[in-house]
């Protein structure tokens, strides 16, 4: 067995070398030892010589449309080519500049340096002048001649001809190679060409197929002119550099390799035509081929190994049969191990497995468990409620979670729904497991948030108590020095001091009732007057930030509500107007009842939030704030008390206008400590 795998391994990878070997051939040039060995990234050398060059520039014809041309209206130089050239100078990193020449000047300009690059076709004599790239486009030099041309059927009847083409164009130097006395009337462009073939002058223009083709559609000559079904020639098209630029050809080589694995010249192609053209050279026929051999070596491995696996199938299914019995064992060694209390139940609810963890809680034998039903077993784990969720397991396939006591201790019930081989729910997976420490975690969090919100306000409540310290100190002299014992001044002194007295125990009670760790139950609450004691922490800091606060809620509303979770809301909320008003502005908090619903808002004039964070406000230790400002803890325990009482918050902002939350909270329904 071992020696066959090995063989199968290593005619499998003798293969794949192959095909992956004629597949980079075919689509990048390249052995597959060349493409491993060739760098495809700009080296330090490379990345430097493009700083110390600056620009490069690209000089090319004016006036070939669509592979480059200067545009009427706008008067920018757009083309096919020249969005690749951008393209490129996206991927170098370079900036690339371009300059509109006619072409016989581009091609000058090349050879003498006053311009970088330049696309062409490479030849012999161009060789002499320049470097060449990898090829970046596929294109084909095609004859126009009239509908009534009868004699040229290809570019050999163009002997004894008069063929008008563009001055320095590559189709000259080809024509010239193949055929022999042709008079040539050199223009400018293209367009020039073509009016001398409408005016009769020439038999024939040649040169760039795209390029003739939309001179033609432009001009109007569709009725009067055809292109000849036969090519002169079909080549691929280079970057031409001048001959001393050698890094630079290595660089723009890098380039294209890069921008031809994102088929950017495909791209571009369809983005000016809308279909793919043959302007990039496909190879398909050794495509074709690979293919076709791929499959061809697939079908007869599959074959063999189809063969090999029949043979060994029964001892296959022996040893899989042994280790299923091992496995058994080892998940319910598993299951035992897990110090979750997990437990099997049937339609019946009767137990089918248990693990240890769950013996040892309620201090039975596991054999004494199995088969009994969870009801017998203990009244306190298996009450109404866990039942109920055990039922809805089996009724409607999904998990279901509850939380209850047992034993001074806090636990969570999740059901998971377990399925026979039909797809039918016939067995539930109860898993229970201990929560106390996290309950306690997560009161010792609240209460953490609230106690730095009492530092926040610990300035202003030292304030509001020192006003009246000062009274009583005042009126406590006046009474010292009342010497004559005018009955008047004892009286208003008196007044004072006690007046003094209670608003600063007003404020301690107030402090304290907000700082104390209140019960999770409900009780009643009127509305108005929680709102209005909780801005009393806060009114000396917004009575210093120039803040006006407008409360609209009726004095007789009054609900069953989680107190805790309405201070940790509320004080969390206006913080963070308050914050957001360092310049001052208007914080207002209504409330109405609306059938069974409570609805608050809470809106600021601050400075608002940005689109972006709107969507992060709600997580954990997210803020805007700068450090040592905000704990990013605030809105999150807003947004868990809310969904606590079964409610919903969301919320409104535009930058520099303000913020806007929206609480509506239930008033008919259980929160989530009660359940």
């Amino acid at each position: 067995m071992k020696r066959k795998t090995i063989f199968v391994t290593l005619v499998v990878v003798l293969l794949t070398g192959i095909f992956l070997d004629t597949y980079l051939r075919i689509e990048y040039d390249a052995s597959i030892f060349e493409y491993l060995q060739k760098s495809h990234k700009l080296t330090e050398e490379e990345r430097k010589w493009l700083e110390g060059h600056g620009s490069i520039i690209y000089g090319a014809d004016q006036n070939a449309p669509p592979l480059r041309y200067v545009d009427e209206e706008s008067k920018q130089y757009k083309g096919i080519v020249v969005d690749y050239l951008r393209a490129l100078s996206i991927e170098l990193g370079a900036d690339i500049k371009f300059k509109p020449l006619i072409w016989e000047e581009a091609l000058k300009s090349l050879a003498e340096g006053e311009t970088d690059i330049c696309d062409m076709y490479p030849s012999e004599n161009r060789e002499k002048l320049y470097l060449f790239s990898d090829p970046i486009y596929n294109q084909k030099a095609v004859i126009l001649v009239s509908k009534e041309e009868k004699d040229i059927v290809n570019y050999v009847q163009l002997k004894d001809k008069t063929i008008a083409a563009q001055k320095g164009d590559y189709v000259v130097e080809f024509l010239n190679s193949e055929v022999s006395n042709i008079e040539y009337k050199l223009t400018i462009d293209y367009q020039n060409a073509i009016m001398l073939l409408k005016e009769g002058e020439v038999d024939a223009v040649v040169g760039d197929e795209p390029v003739i083709s939309y001179f033609v559609e432009k001009l109007g000559l569709k009725d009067n002119f055809k292109i000849l079904d036969r090519p002169i020639y079909e080549k691929e098209s280079v970057l031409a550099v001048p001959k001393s630029e050698e890094i630079l050809l290595e660089i723009i080589n890098k380039g294209i390799y890069n921008l031809n694995r994102k088929n950017t010249m495909v791209k571009i192609y369809q983005k000016w035509f809308g279909v793919s053209a043959p302007f990039i050279k496909e190879n398909i026929s050794e495509k074709i081929t690979l293919i076709i051999s791929i499959f061809i070596t697939i079908i007869l491995l599959a074959s063999y190994i189809f063969y090999s696996w029949n043979k060994l199938l029964k001892e296959e299914v022996e040893k899989r049969t042994e280790e299923l019995n091992i496995s058994r064992a080892d998940l319910q060694t598993t299951f035992d191990g897990l110090t979750h209390l997990m437990i099997v139940l049937n339609k019946d609810f009767n137990i089918i497995n248990v693990n240890k963890s769950f013996c040892r809680l309620i201090k039975r034998n596991k054999k004494e468990i199995i088969g009994k039903n969870c009801r017998d077993i203990s009244n306190n784990i298996y009450v109404d409620d866990n039942l109920e969720i055990i039922k809805k397991t089996f009724i409607k396939g999904k998990s279901y979670q509850n939380e209850f006591e047992y034993k001074d201790r806090i636990f969570e019930m999740s059901t998971f729904p377990l399925e026979d081989k039909s797809k039918r729910i016939d067995r539930v997976l109860v898993m229970i497991k201990d929560i106390t420490k996290v309950r306690i975690s997560e009161q010792k969090l609240l209460q953490s948030n609230k106690m730095a919100a009492v530092g926040q306000l610990a300035s202003g409540v030292a304030h509001e108590i020192r006003n009246p310290l000062g009274l009583i100190r005042n009126y406590s002299y006046i009474l010292k020095m009342n010497k004559n014992k005018d009955e008047e001044k004892t009286k208003k002194a008196i007044s004072v001091i006690e007046s003094s007295v209670n608003k600063a125990s007003d404020i301690i009670d107030n402090l304290l009732n907000f700082s104390r760790i209140s019960s999770n139950k409900r009780e009643e609450i009127n509305i108005r007057d929680f709102i209005e004691s909780i801005i009393k922490l806060e009114y000396k800091v917004m009575e210093r930030q120039n803040i006006k606060v407008e409360v609209e809620c009726d004095d007789s509303i009054l609900c069953y509500l989680n107190q805790e979770s309405l201070k940790h809301i509320f004080i969390n909320l206006i913080s963070n107007s308050i914050d957001a008003m360092i310049n001052g502005g208007i914080l207002k908090i209504t409330c109405n009842k609306k059938d069974n619903d409570l609805l608050f808002t809470c809106s600021d004039t601050g400075s608002g939030i940005r689109k972006e964070d709107l969507e992060n406000i709600f997580n954990p230790f997210f803020t805007t704030k700068v450090p040592g400002k905000g704990t990013g803890l605030g809105l999150y325990v807003t947004y868990n008390e809310v969904k606590k009482l079964g409610g919903e918050i969301r919320v409104s902002s535009e930058v520099g206008e303000g913020t806007t939350f929206y609480i509506t909270l239930p008033l008919d329904g259980d929160d989530i400590n009660e359940k």
